[in-house]
């Protein structure tokens, strides 16, 4: 039997690190993960005043459902060196720090040397075509990888392409089948209209579809869609039961369920239905 997942991963809210003010509005959404931006969210000026905001509140951040990171800069540019020295050098302590732009192993390696004496987990962003065309190697660089991320849109500005679905198509399938073997998480890029809960919906099934086990958000409206859409609903949640019932009874062996043979494969879905469905069930 499966046990209940105690931190799904579904969503990663991001919030501005240079807005103090809503760090607790975007813990209070129960996103699974919150990550303070330090990197695309704050303009040059206030990055180091933002660093130091971010560093104090993660050093007292409350304990609660959401996992708290932060976003630092490319590891491979000195203000990214300098994020990470400075939280190496703090009592901050973050669940997780997600590294953008990252395009070969090195800088995981440069990451880990920066942070040895934290255990910290990377979310690593590969927003680039290099990024992608390296990304099993940086995958499997380092153990600290939670989940890698694809950043669709400066992926796409460096491809000389359009954003869309079928231009995001090809490197959202690499990389879920990437991750899958890295047997790491795999986030998607946020939905940009905030106001269009449908297609929020619409794009969360497919990426779900695709293997993506997470996806990012930019407002905390978009939360409880993105989270409830990697949830069973009733019928899903009864199959899954049955299907695992079904496969004990027989010892572990190929059975039929509803008329269907289900083996192992078709247990290890049921598994994690079973182990999503302990945090409720999706409304259609």
């Amino acid at each position: 039997m499966s046990t209940p997942l105690s931190n799904p991963r579904r969503c990663l809210l991001f919030v501005p690190g240079s807005r103090p003010e809503r760090f607790a509005k975007a813990v209070a959404t129960g996103a699974d993960q919150v990550c303070i931006d330090l990197e695309d969210a704050v303009a040059p000026a206030d990055k180091d005043s933002a660093r130091a905001a971010v560093l104090a509140y993660l050093a007292d951040a409350p304990a609660g459902h959401s996992e708290i990171g932060l976003r630092v800069n490319p590891v491979s540019s000195d203000l990214g060196r300098a994020d990470l020295a400075a939280l190496a050098s703090s009592a901050a302590r973050p669940a997780f720090v997600m590294l953008p732009k990252v395009e070969t192993a090195a800088e995981l390696a440069a990451a880990d040397a920066l942070l040895s004496e934290l255990d910290i987990r990377f979310i690593v962003q590969i927003e680039t075509p290099k990024g992608l065309l390296d990304a099993r190697a940086i995958a499997a660089a380092s153990p600290r990888v939670q989940a890698l991320m694809f950043g669709g849109f400066d992926y796409i500005v460096a491809l000389r392409g359009r954003a869309g679905w079928e231009s995001f198509f090809h490197p959202r399938v690499q990389l879920a089948t990437i991750a899958a073997e890295a047997n790491v998480g795999c986030m998607d890029v946020p939905y940009l209209d905030i106001k269009d809960a449908a297609g929020l919906r619409e794009e969360t099934d497919r990426v779900i579809a695709l293997g993506f086990t997470a996806k990012a958000a930019i407002h905390p409206a978009q939360v409880d869609t993105i989270q409830s859409r990697y949830l069973p609903d009733a019928n899903e949640l009864d199959h899954a039961r049955r299907v695992v019932a079904a496969m004990a009874d027989n010892g572990g062996g190929a059975v039929a369920v509803d008329g269907k043979l289900v083996d192992r494969p078709i247990e290890i879905a049921a598994e994690r239905a079973l182990a999503l469905g302990a945090h409720g069930l999706r409304q259609d």
